[in-house]
């Protein structure tokens, strides 16, 4: 075994010598080192690279940008919603919608197609009332007309009455 000195001198000198190195790229290859090529400082950039490298970390708004804070977004949606209600009322125009029920209609079949013309707002409603009243088999076939707004009362008594 003590034949082989050089054998092992050289063994352990290069693993060391690896050792040594792989510590190195460990320290070279971390994020706190120090890289090779320098960060290019503020005053070497541009605006373009200084909004780019900025947007990484915050909200790059432009100079002349209007910036809303939630206070003043509320305001401005409750002063157009009143401006639309404003225009709604001053255009009241009375809609008149027309709808055919052919025989052996369900009251399913019918809600579907009151409410995709937009006379009741909730079908689940309709079909809970018609259940309720037990008027499911006493809808009567043939056209039958909504004025304006109808209250699901109005509907349920125009679509069982002649």
């Amino acid at each position: 075994m003590f034949n082989n000195k050089p054998l092992l001198y050289g063994l352990g000198s290069g693993l060391i010598a690896g050792a040594i190195l792989l510590q190195l790229m460990n320290v070279a290859a971390a994020p706190g080192g120090k890289s090779a090529v320098p960060a290019p400082t503020l005053e070497d950039m541009d605006s373009n690279q200084i909004r780019q490298v900025a947007s990484k970390y915050f909200v790059v708004n432009d100079k002349n940008a209007q910036i809303y804070n939630q206070k003043q977004v509320d305001d401005l949606i409750q002063q157009r919603l009143k401006e639309e209600a404003a225009k709604q009322q001053g255009s009241s125009v009375i809609r008149e919608t027309y709808i055919y029920i052919s025989e052996g209609q369900t009251s399913f079949q019918v809600a579907d197609m009151l409410l995709q013309s937009g006379v009741v707002t909730d079908k689940k409603a309709f079909e809970d009332e018609m259940n309720k009243r037990k008027m499911n088999g006493k809808i009567v076939a043939g056209t039958h007309v909504f004025k304006g707004p109808a209250d699901l009362d109005g509907v349920i008594a125009n679509i069982t009455s002649k």
